[in-house]
């Protein structure tokens, strides 16, 4: 009779959590998958010595899921397993049923790919076939597993795989006396997920209108009541003179990005235009000018990616003012993930004006 060790579990386990762990921030447009559904599987419980006189469990599961947050979430669900006896003499088939309660939690919510973590608690009834023998008894498990969503005759439903190592605290003397005091083996559970309600798909901040800025004030033609202003003079929100005592400290409009992005749309160009233009002009009147440019992400997927690509993206607006004449040794690049939300992250608007980079200048 075959038997699973628990070096060989984990190590499956491992395997199925190193597939999970190079998953970054998902696709551009579809938002954190934390839709409650419902979930179908098939259940394989590995051949253990220590079930004496049965063979591999297969049975099946089902369960309700719920997100907490986007990290964090819970699944309540039954059980059942079939266990046929082996060729030994005297041998019963034993048959299972049960609950319990997981937690789980996501490494991201990707509909592409979802892995998680997971732990359980709950209880299992065990019999043994063809006799009055049975036994509650208490289980524990812990695993790993993902989703993968994906779209069906207009259906959204959901690939699952899930591995658990589970102990069941089994009485030794249950069953006619099995000599076993704790059971331990190996359960993978493969099937579908479906989810309730309609997707959300996260729109990326419209396009701004062309800005006409003849004067290259920052300020667009329509809303300057004082064109004409000599390069490198700083204005208010009309377009007009500001005080000499505000000098070199400037906060230019803030460049916005598609999801995941960190490479440069025409309307965002025609922003730096106008920054690159101004700021050339104040270098002239302050020679010591310097030029911070600060790259930001919304919380989608995980804090060291968000911080590279915060990054790239200040590096992205300092390569293209660069291109545009100002010149690199001015420009500080500062790269701060998704540690200083400009709107809350709980709406795909928020979300839109969190993916920026901003530039001010300064002596």
């Amino acid at each position: 009779m075959k038997r699973v060790t628990r070096a060989s579990l984990v190590a499956g386990m491992m395997a199925l959590a190193a597939v999970a762990l190079p998953a970054q921030a998902q696709e551009a447009g579809v938002e954190d998958e934390m839709r409650p559904y419902l979930s179908e599987l098939y259940s394989y419980t590995f051949e253990n010595d220590d079930r004496v006189g049965v063979e591999e469990g297969q049975g099946g599961q089902l369960s309700f899921g719920m997100a907490i947050n986007k990290h964090w979430g819970w699944e309540i669900g039954g059980f059942y397993s079939e266990f046929p006896h082996d060729n030994s003499p005297g041998a019963n088939a034993q048959r299972e049923y049960g609950a319990k309660l997981d937690g789980l939690y996501f490494y991201s919510r990707n509909p592409a790919f979802a892995p998680y973590f997971s732990i359980g608690a709950g209880a299992v009834k065990t019999e043994l076939r063809g006799t009055d023998l049975d036994s509650t008894d208490p289980l524990a498990d812990a695993g790993v597993g993902f989703f993968k969503y994906f779209t069906l005759w207009g259906q959204d439903l959901a690939f699952r795989a899930d591995l658990r190592y589970r102990y069941v605290f089994f009485d030794k003397n249950a069953l006619g006396g099995s000599d076993v005091d704790g059971l331990g083996e190996g359960v993978l559970k493969i099937g579908l997920a479906i989810p309730f309600g309609s997707r959300k798909v996260a729109e990326a901040p419209a396009a701004s209108a062309a800005c006409i800025d003849s004067d290259g004030d920052g300020v667009c033609d329509p809303a300057d009541l004082c064109p004409g202003t000599p390069p490198g003079t700083a204005v208010d929100a009309k377009g007009c003179p500001k005080a000499a005592a505000e000098g070199a400290a400037r906060k230019f409009e803030d460049v916005y990005f598609e999801f995941d992005k960190s490479d440069l749309r025409d309307s965002e160009k025609s922003k730096l235009d106008s920054a690159a233009t101004t700021i050339d002009g104040m270098s002239k009147t302050y020679p010591n000018l310097k030029v911070d440019v600060s790259g930001h992400t919304d919380w989608i997927g995980t804090d060291g990616y968000n911080q590279g690509l915060s990054e790239r993206r200040a590096n992205q607006v300092k390569s293209y003012l660069t291109r545009k004449g100002v010149d690199a040794g001015r420009i500080n690049t500062f790269a701060f993930g998704e540690s200083k939300p400009k709107a809350s992250n709980e709406t795909a608007e928020g979300r839109a004006q969190n993916r920026r980079a901003e530039i001010q200048t300064h002596e």
